[in-house]
């Protein structure tokens, strides 16, 4: 496999997901959005993790996020170059009950290897498959040729939580190591989450939301929904039951979704085989 060698760790892509921003601070990572970190909102102008996409990053957008896109995207190297990073780890907090969530926007075997290792070793961690162009995507992670976006939750916006960032920077450093050294075999299979759709709250025709997470799926991320199950409860207390296939939901209720129209966002549960030993070129 190719050498991971350029690293890059960003913290603070939103300035209220407090792990990232204070383990940047501490480590003398890549701070990412410090305007929207000073006041502790998610963003000044814009979401700058939405602003990342090649389209975006040539494009003549003004406002403070799109300018820092820019910016970042200058600093570590240029996206779909040859200097962009080897590698992005960026870190996020969810309002959600995922544990720590390693989101891989491929189904890169390294990162896959590296992520197994971690899931085995670190109690309530889940791998999580987004597959999309990385030209078009527009996650901060993409500049680089490859990505992971580590998700701690559940975690309100605007607060710190002692055990998740003391366990994010484990791991972040456990990454580490594992890149930088010989890998062990993970001859094994894997429990992965691969994202396939998002779900809306029930709206009326003004776009009004017009029931909540029911409090039986409240907290329930990475667990089986069948038809049938409860999903949402209007606020008169009637149940809507969910009539669609056998799902696995994550980021169920979180609050920085609610803007963008989701309610959560359904995967596939699959087992990947991984064999052997993986090694660097």
């Amino acid at each position: 496999m190719e050498a991971i060698t350029n690293i890059a760790i960003c913290g603070g892509t939103h300035g209220n997901e407090l792990t990232g921003v204070y383990l940047a601070k501490k480590h003398g990572w890549l701070l990412a959005n410090p305007a929207a970190a000073a006041v502790c909102r998610r963003y000044v102008d814009c979401d700058l993790n939405r602003c990342f996409s090649l389209l975006n990053l040539n494009g003549k957008n003004t406002g403070l996020e799109n300018l820092r896109a820019r910016e970042i995207n200058a600093l570590l190297g240029e996206k779909g170059t040859m200097n962009a990073p080897d590698l992005i780890l960026d870190l996020h907090n969810t309002t959600a009950n995922m544990g720590v969530t390693l989101i891989l926007s491929d189904e890169d075997p390294v990162l896959l290897g590296i992520s197994a290792i971690i899931a085995t070793e670190f109690s309530g961690v889940h791998i999580y498959l987004q597959p999309e162009s990385r030209d078009e995507s527009p996650y901060l992670g993409t500049i680089a040729r490859k990505d992971i976006c580590i998700e701690a939750g559940p975690q309100a916006h605007g607060t710190l939580n002692a055990e998740l960032f003391l366990k994010v920077e484990r791991i972040v450093f456990r990454f580490l190591e594992l890149i930088k050294g010989d890998l062990p075999k993970v001859n094994c299979e894997i429990e992965t989450f691969k994202e396939t759709q998002n779900v809306d709250y029930p709206r009326d025709k003004e776009g009004n939301i017009t029931a909540m997470i029911h409090p039986n799926l409240q907290g329930k991320d990475f667990c089986e929904l069948k038809a049938g199950m409860p999903v949402f409860m209007g606020f008169d207390g009637k149940e809507i039951f969910w009539e669609g296939e056998t799902c696995y939901p994550a980021f169920i209720n979180e609050a920085a979704y609610y803007e963008k129209g989701i309610a959560m966002s359904l995967t596939h549960r699959n087992l990947l085989h991984l064999p052997g030993s993986i090694v660097f070129n």
